[in-house]
């Protein structure tokens, strides 16, 4: 039962916790089936055709090769579905998925092993090891509300810096609706501890699309735009001057 407590609190971002996959010491088959269930919810809620069109919109008529960055890349599900999507269209892509987590890298190099477009690398989200405009699209699932103090703000910054098209940044959306529906549906789809308290601690952390637009403005984004899509999700997309991006 969800406490009354609670419910006038979710107006509210939840800050200053940790969600338990952002932990030290975890089992790694306890965090595969979290990661693999994961891709499901993305799957079925509306986080990766948020993405194929957020892409989509930022790419039109680019012949390609397209460099994307899938930063915190987690079990690189996006990834995998980006690049199948760019198969079907015709558009030739490199994706170089990045996590600071080298067991979640191993766990999702495993799960690519048919997807020669992606590659791997450790990394620091909130210093990024790439030059300026390393990439045509800087991508982002489901990381920003992970970010605490100016962390958010750094995140941002960095993807900015190294996009040389644009970012496109998705999330969850905060709300009393959002954090019910949640509940419900994450006890319904897994047993998984991780999914099941990380999930929604998420929510509670999670920004509004308003929220979204003034971490951008403090970023340096130049153009930006906030989005709601199904199932509670935002898509924050920042856009380079000009066709190519800033000289």
């Amino acid at each position: 039962m969800v406490s009354r407590q609670i419910l006038l609190g979710l107006r509210s971002r939840l800050a200053g916790v940790q969600e338990l996959m952002d932990g030290e010491g975890l089992d790694a088959a306890e965090v595969a089936e979290a990661l693999r269930t994961l891709g499901t919810i993305n799957r079925i809620w509306g986080g990766l055709l948020l993405m194929r069109r957020e892409l989509a919109s930022v790419l039109p008529g680019v012949r390609g090769p397209v460099r994307i960055l899938d930063v915190a890349t987690g079990w690189a599900d996006m990834p995998r579905a980006l690049a199948r999507w760019a198969r079907h269209q015709g558009l030739p892509v490199e994706i170089v998925c990045l996590d600071h987590s080298e067991m979640i890298l191993k766990i999702a190099a495993r799960e690519s092993a048919k997807d020669p477009e992606l590659r791997f690398q450790q990394g620091d989200a909130l210093a990024l090891p790439f030059p300026d405009g390393s990439f045509d699209v800087v991508t982002a699932s489901l990381v920003l509300h992970h970010m605490e103090g100016d962390g958010a703000v750094r995140l941002l910054t960095e993807a900015w810096r190294v996009a040389r098209r644009a970012v496109i940044i998705n999330d969850l959306r905060r709300g009393i609706l959002p954090y019910l529906v949640s509940t419900a549906a994450l006890y319904l789809l897994s047993k998984n501890r991780l999914i099941r308290s990380d999930g929604l601690l998420s929510v509670r952390r999670s920004y509004t699309a308003q929220e979204m637009l003034a971490l951008a403005r403090q970023a340096g984004w130049k153009m930006a735009r906030a989005r709601r899509y199904a199932f509670f999700r935002l898509a924050l997309v920042g856009l380079k001057e000009g066709p190519g991006g800033p000289p």
